[in-house]
């Protein structure tokens, strides 16, 4: 009982990070078994179908995202932001980056009642739920918006010095100054 365990682990981990790197429609069973070292017959005894690994891969990323920015946030009441900021926009590999930048055009192109957006809405909601202080609700949710926007915008484009300034204009607005022409 404990090996199957540790299979489905080892499976979800590799398809969170693929997930996060491929896509749902570059997330192929028998290269995800291969990455975690199983065959491709041990995937329907794990997983009902591939959406509910979908699902299980995205909420994976999000616990993994969530834990990073527990640790980032502890005990910061000044300056919350631009740590996370900070953080977010530190080099990351493909397979670790966060799930919301990640994940988001999938989670927008599956259906409202698939388990992918499930997943995808429940781990939004925990992240806000981290960032979020009453008096600043609205602030963090349009700085937590343009973080992810400036991540996408930043790896979808090939202007190097469009995505710096995209991303200097975020950092400015996550420093609290509230005008991110830096006038």
């Amino acid at each position: 009982m404990k090996n199957a365990a540790e299979n489905r682990s080892r499976v979800v981990k590799a398809a969170s990070s693929l997930l996060r790197q491929n896509g749902v429609d570059g997330l192929h069973i028998d290269g995800l078994m291969a990455e975690a070292g199983l065959t491709r017959g041990g995937f329907y005894k794990m997983f009902g179908s591939k959406d509910a690994l979908n699902a299980e891969a995205c909420t994976s990323a999000f616990e993994g995202a969530s834990n990073s920015w527990e640790t980032i946030l502890a005990g910061a009441e000044k300056g919350r932001l631009r740590r996370l900021a900070d953080y977010y926009f530190e080099p990351k590999p493909a397979g670790s980056q966060c799930p919301l930048a990640a994940l988001s055009g999938d989670a927008a192109r599956a259906p409202s009642d698939s388990p992918l957006r499930q997943a995808f809405t429940a781990g939004l909601q925990k992240l806000v739920g981290l960032l979020s202080k009453d008096k600043k609700k609205d602030e963090e949710l349009a700085a937590l918006a343009a973080m992810v926007g400036a991540l996408v915008l930043e790896r979808a484009s090939d202007d190097k010095d469009l995505a710096n300034a995209i991303r200097s204009a975020v950092l400015r607005l996550a420093s609290g100054d509230g005008d991110p022409s830096g006038a």
